[in-house]
C-alpha cells in the first residue's frame, strides 16, 4: 500500500482564536511494502501525521492518497472507514488499549469488528497470538493478569489479527527493556517481510532507524525536511544534530576508529561494524 502526502497543512481548532498549526506543506511517499522509519525531535509534527495518516483528523489542506484512496478535508466517514481497515495502529503503550475478559478474546475483537465471523477471529487471534510468542495456556487468561511485556504483545496482536496492507508502529518498544526492544523490532521486520507489508516505525530510536529502514522520513516544525535511505539521512552529522537528532551509536564508534587509522566504510549499525571489524582482523591474520 503506497502512501503520498501532497501539500497536507493541519490545523487543531481551526476558525477559533485557539487555532493552533500542526502541519504545513507536507508532501512525501512512503514506499509500498517497506519499512520507512520518522524521525524528528518532540513537537515536530510526526504524531499529527500519524493521526492524519489513520484517519483519526482529517488534513486541513493537501491531500493523502492511500492505495486508491483519497482523503480530504471534505472526505465522508464512510471512505474513512474503508482506508482504516487496511491500517493497524500500534499506540506507544499499546497495552492500555486492552479490556476483553480474556486474551483470545481480546484479539478476536478487531477482526470480528470488520465483520469476520466468530471462527475466522479465533483463527486469525491464535495465529497473531502465536506469532508474537503468547503460549496457549494464556489464551484464556485476563489480560489484566499478565506481565507488562506480555500485555503489550497481546495488544499487538489484537492489531496483527486485522492482517493490515499499512501497520503504523507509534514508539511501540517504549518501556520494554532491550531484550524486550529487540524482540518487538526483530517480529515487525519479519512481518513486513513475509506479509510484504508497508511499515511506518516513529521512534527516537535512531539505532533502529539504520538497522531497520529502508527508508526515512525527517521532520521538524510540522513538516518534511529531509528523506532517503538511512545511508544519506545520517550521512552529515552537523545536519543531524541541528536538527536535535542522534546520530547512531554504531556508526560514532566507527568514525572514531577511523580517526584512528582503522579502515570502516559506510557503518550504520552494529551488524555492519561487526562484519567490517571481523574483515579488518582475518585480513591481518593472514599477513602474519
Amino acid at each position: 500500500m503506497a502512501i503520498n502526502f501532497n501539500q497536507v497543512g493541519f490545523t487543531y481548532q481551526p476558525n477559533t482564536p485557539f487555532a493552533t498549526p500542526g502541519l504545513h506543506d507536507v508532501s512525501f511517499d512512503i514506499p509500498e511494502g517497506q519499512f520507512t522509519a520518522v524521525i524528528g525531535h518532540t513537537g515536530s509534527g510526526k504524531s499529527t501525521m500519524v493521526q492524519n495518516l489513520d484517519g483519526l483528523v482529517l488534513p486541513t489542506t493537501g491531500t493523502i492518497t492511500i492505495g486508491n484512496q483519497v482523503i480530504t478535508a471534505e472526505t465522508k466517514l464512510k471512505a474513512l472507514n474503508e482506508v482504516r481497515a487496511h491500517i493497524g495502529l500500534v499506540f506507544q503503550f499499546p497495552e492500555a488499549q486492552l479490556f476483553e475478559q480474556t486474551v483470545l478474546k481480546d484479539v478476536m475483537f478487531g477482526p470480528k469488528n470488520f465483520g469476520a465471523s466468530e471462527a475466522v477471529a479465533k483463527a486469525s487471534a491464535e495465529v497473531a497470538l502465536e506469532k508474537v510468542g503468547i503460549a496457549r495456556e494464556l489464551y484464556e487468561r485476563s489480560p489484566f493478569e499478565l506481565s507488562g511485556g506480555q500485555m503489550r504483545r497481546v495488544a499487538i496482536a489484537g492489531v496483527i489479527a486485522m492482517s493490515p496492507d499499512l501497520l503504523i508502529l507509534d514508539e511501540p518498544t517504549a518501556g520494554l527493556d532491550p531484550k524486550g526492544q529487540q524482540e518487538l523490532m526483530q517480529l515487525f521486520t519479519d512481518l513486513q517481510i513475509e506479509k510484504k507489508m508497508t511499515v511506518v516505525l516513529i521512534t527516537h530510536q535512531m539505532e533502529y532507524v539504520a538497522q531497520y529502514a529502508d527508508h526515512v522520513v525527517v521532520f521538524e516544525h510540522g513538516t518534511v525536511v529531509k528523506a532517503g535511505t538511512p545511508a544519506i539521512i545520517f550521512a552529515d552529522e552537523a545536519w543531524l544534530r541541528e536538527k536535535q537528532l542522534d546520530v547512531p551509536a554504531a556508526k560514532q564508534f566507527a568514525d572514531a576508529l577511523s580517526q584512528k587509522g582503522v579502515q570502516l566504510h559506510d557503518v550504520l549499525d552494529i551488524d555492519q561494524l561487526a562484519d567490517q571489524l571481523a574483515t579488518q582482523l582475518k585480513g591481518e591474520a593472514n599477513h602474519v
